[in-house]
């Protein structure tokens, strides 16, 4: 490959003048080299051709009737060639027909001189077309880099999100008396939804969804961190007790204080919404604490439905000067749970009509006859009928709960 710098120790620009009149080349060559260009010659298009080759020059003057090679066919031979495509071609005739001109900008050629031509004119129109073709190699090279740039960026979201999958329980907890289904769509690839359910220990079930403010990659990296936080033995769910290695469950409300503490808004300059639900599979009841978060519905086998909407501000802003209060309640057989993250009720339609959280309460009550991974699917299908199927602009999860026995 040629090395543009390999001859031009001086970095001069460099001009190739190809015309087979020898007084057009001086005349020309001394124009330009007064301007301070270095200047090649080529009497034909195909000696023109090899100077190019071995040269790369910064632009061609290329007069259009020549002996062996013309100057359109030099000029259709340069757009072939990857290394000589991009050189900036000025066209050089005595004849100013519209049909050459038209031909020669069809070859590629950048403009179109009629001789004689003043040496301020073709001067000015050097200047001109190097400055172009200096713009376009920066606008190719920035393209280039952002390009590169944004492949990396997709790794990182790609690793991200398989992180994120990870972090999803891959078996439901032993409990025989309920069952789960879920549904999990980031708009990025990678969000700031998670959702997890684990045993803490032989009487009580840990559940918690969370929603992480804003989208993609920096959501995800908190989404996994806060989520590792509620996982991890020994942490924040469950501490060791002050005088031995007996473990204690952490009630909801003083879950949310320790999440609070461990990830400020300055520390992160993100916040997040959560509801940590704790189940005591013995006696079938439950106690809850809901941070910021839209409250999860519950619907009884009866058909009669509350929100568990008791806990405080969202997590992260520093509680805001109080504690998360804490609800209770209890599951009956037949009854469902349905936690949600804002991605569904914000969902929009074309109108600008939101999916809202009474249109998901009239889903869930005509889908509480079938199973519950059916229930699950129909309340996604008629979110995505309401929105004509358009891509949502927020993560949406859904994780529903049921006590079979």
């Amino acid at each position: 490959m040629p090395d543009k710098n390999m001859d031009h120790s001086d970095n001069l620009t460099t001009i190739l003048v190809v015309d087979d009149s020898e007084a057009v080349r001086v005349l020309v060559r001394t124009y330009l080299q007064e301007a301070g260009y270095r200047v090649f010659e080529a009497v034909d298009g195909l000696s023109g051709l090899k100077i190019c080759r071995s040269q790369l020059p910064d632009l061609i003057l290329l007069d259009i009737s020549m002996p062996k090679m013309n100057g359109f066919e030099l000029c259709a031979i340069l757009q072939k060639e990857e290394l000589l495509r991009t050189i900036p071609v000025i066209m050089l005739t005595g004849h100013d027909k519209t049909e050459s001109k038209t031909k020669a900008f069809a070859l590629g050629a950048v403009d179109y001189l009629t001789k004689p031509f003043s040496k301020g004119e073709i001067l000015a129109r050097i200047r001109t077309h190097l400055k172009i073709s200096s713009l376009t190699r920066s606008l190719q090279q920035t393209n280039s880099e952002l390009l590169a740039n944004q492949e990396e960026l997709m790794q990182g979201i790609q690793a991200a999100a398989e992180l994120q999958k990870n972090l999803l329980p891959k078996r439901v907890p032993d409990c025989k008396q309920l069952r789960f289904a879920s549904y999990f769509s980031p708009c990025q690839g990678v969000g700031g939804d998670i959702y997890n359910i684990q045993r803490l220990n032989d009487e009580h079930l840990g559940l918690f969804i969370l929603d992480v403010s804003g989208h993609g990659f920096p959501a995800a990296m908190m989404t996994a961190l806060a989520a590792q936080a509620l996982c991890q033995s020994g942490g924040i769910v469950k501490k060791a007790g002050l005088r031995d290695t007996h473990e204690t469950i952490t009630p909801p409300g003083e879950v949310l204080q320790d999440l609070d503490r461990e990830f400020p808004i300055e520390r992160f300059n993100l916040y997040m919404t959560i509801v940590y639900l704790l189940f005591n599979t013995s006696h079938n009841t439950f106690r809850y604490s809901c941070g910021g978060h839209p409250p999860p519905i519950h619907i009884c086998r009866t058909g009669s439905v509350s929100l568990l909407d008791a806990g405080g501000p969202p997590v992260g802003l520093g509680g805001l000067g109080g504690a998360w209060l804490e609800g209770e309640g209890s599951l009956s057989c037949g009854d469902r749970i349905f936690f949600y993250t804002d991605g569904i009720i914000h969902h929009a339609n074309e109108k600008g009509e939101v999916y809202s959280q009474d249109r998901l309460i009239d889903s869930i009550k005509k889908s509480r006859d079938i199973s519950l991974q059916a229930a699950v699917q129909n309340i996604m299908g008629n979110l995505k009928q309401f929105g004509n199927q358009t891509d949502p602009d927020d993560d949406i999860t859904l994780l529903a709960v049921e006590r079979v026995e």
